[in-house]
């Protein structure tokens, strides 16, 4: 299985950087796309590196769970919404397959508190909305 350095035709560069964000990149950059984490994922999204490789992951681990995040629950569907609309483009019908099922099957008792379940019914509301205007 191709790393993401093969992917990228990123040649080695021997990083001498102790920063926690230079360790990770080069971290990821030998790993292949079906070992990048959830924190993974929602670094390169934060970052905006390897975006479209992050966005399609993403969705993946989505389906299965559209409340997946690193921190909290649905951190990586946010991570999504703050996505430039143009980067997303092409992926409208799993995001909305996502959406709705998020919508329909995610409930209060998921969540710690009242807030957090309406922070996160807003947040689908919001997606929802975009991905339709596309």
């Amino acid at each position: 299985m191709k790393t993401i350095r093969e992917i990228y035709q990123i040649s080695e560069s021997k990083s001498q950087s102790n920063y926690a964000l230079d360790i990770w990149y080069n971290d990821v950059l030998n790993k292949s796309v079906s070992e990048l984490g959830i924190v993974d994922l929602c670094r390169m999204i934060k970052q905006n590196v390897f975006i479209e490789l992050a966005i399609s992951k993403a969705l993946e681990l989505l389906k299965l769970n559209p409340l997946e995040g690193d921190v909290y629950d649905g951190q990586l569907l946010e991570l999504l919404f703050k996505v430039d609309k143009d980067k997303i483009r092409g992926y409208e019908e799993s995001l909305k397959e996502i959406l709705m099922n998020a919508k329909e099957n995610v409930d209060i008792d998921n969540f710690m508190c009242k807030e957090e379940y309406d922070e996160f019914k807003d947040l689908v509301e919001k997606f929802l909305t975009k991905v339709n205007s596309y």
